[in-house]
């Protein structure tokens, strides 16, 4: 039944997950339209882009911060965690109880680039001087969002993930990804760049466009059904 309910809501949510992936396509265009604001943490992207087809992927580097992040995620819920495994295309974290935090924390959590934030605003506290370095920070955030966000696709495109299945399927489990990384991308883009772009606008285009949605489908589905009553 639990399962159920997670594939009825992740249907339901699909067309916003949609409609938000859509949207943010713009929030990119505008980055790039502003490229002289924007160059160093555009630089980031590139580069990573660039080095993960033609120089190295980083899978081994990706696996272990995937395996780490279920484990952080099972300390945060009270979980004993007794093992982890890295490998250089596969690993394993041996918890004692998973949920869908658990299970998921991997495709949503940035861990590198919230590790860069973190170094960065606390050395920033004690070393005032570092601040010089704001574009080095932009550029490797940058490069850090990527690698997340390339790794969580090739993760979810490539391989069979057990995680997926586990907490509660594909449908619900790639809505819920969908949403919390766009989340966290579109926050982050406000944070370093507050000028341009307003992340309360985005959710009201997500939501009037999921609106239409369902209000066409109702429609369409009733004309549908009158057709068969008609016959």
């Amino acid at each position: 039944m639990k399962k159920f309910l997670k594939l009825f809501f992740g249907i339901i949510l699909l067309p916003s997950a949609f409609f938000f992936f859509y949207d943010f396509l713009a929030v990119v265009l505008v980055l790039l339209k502003n490229f002289r604001i924007t160059c160093s943490f555009m630089i980031g992207v590139i580069a990573y882009l660039l080095c993960h087809k033609f120089i190295y992927n980083f899978s081994r580097v990706y696996v272990f911060a995937h395996e780490l992040s279920h484990a952080l995620a099972a300390w945060c819920c009270g979980y004993k965690v007794s093992g982890m495994k890295v490998n250089k295309e596969s690993g394993h974290t041996t918890v004692s109880n998973v949920n869908t935090f658990v299970l998921l924390a991997p495709y949503c959590f940035p861990l590198y680039a919230v590790i860069c934030i973190v170094c960065f605003y606390i050395t920033s506290l004690f070393w005032d001087g570092i601040l010089v370095y704001d574009k080095v920070f932009l550029g490797i955030l940058g490069f850090l969002m990527t690698f997340h966000l390339v790794h969580t696709y090739k993760s979810l495109t490539e391989t069979e993930q057990s995680d997926i299945s586990l907490a509660g399927g594909g449908v619900f489990s790639f809505v819920l990804i969908v949403f919390v990384n766009l989340t966290l991308a579109v926050l982050l883009i406000k944070f370093l760049f507050p000028s341009l772009i307003t992340p309360i606008s985005i959710l009201f285009e997500v939501v009037e466009q999921t609106a239409s949605f369902w209000k066409m489908f109702f429609v369409y589905l009733h004309n549908f059904i009158t057709w068969l009553k008609n016959l």
